[in-house]
């Protein structure tokens, strides 16, 4: 699977499922200094995310400061020929200057055994 450079980041693409409903994610940050997976809720809702009264409230810290964040198991998480199953993603406003529709954390890329190439701009397992 390649790697998209943008705005000196690397960006991937997925497909994510969520109660039957799909959608491909095409601007993915790929940042093995994220401990989780986040998406964005505006292009989550597209597909039916929102938050429901039980659902887990958190609050994250990074460099863009602190965001609080709802979780929501997704059906499938598919990137390139892997394929996650009842995934648990944070869903937030993402606010951070650039248009993203998620960040692909180091949960995933450890669940999934994921190899990131810097040389060929490509990740592989």
């Amino acid at each position: 699977m390649k790697i998209d450079i943008q705005y000196g980041l690397p960006f991937v693409r997925l497909e994510i499922e969520f109660r039957g409903n799909k959608r491909e994610l095409n601007k993915v940050l790929l940042d093995t200094g994220s401990a989780g997976t986040i998406f964005n809720a505006d292009v989550v809702g597209e597909i039916g995310v929102e938050p429901e009264k039980n659902d887990i409230v958190d609050m994250i810290r990074g460099v863009g400061g602190v965001e609080y964040v709802y979780v929501k198991i997704f059906d499938h998480i598919h990137f390139g020929n892997i394929r996650q199953e009842n995934f648990e993603v944070e869903i937030g406003n993402m606010d951070y200057g650039m248009d993203i529709d998620g960040i692909l954390g180091f949960d995933f890329i450890k669940a999934s055994n994921l190899i990131i190439d810097t040389k060929e701009l490509s990740v592989y397992t």
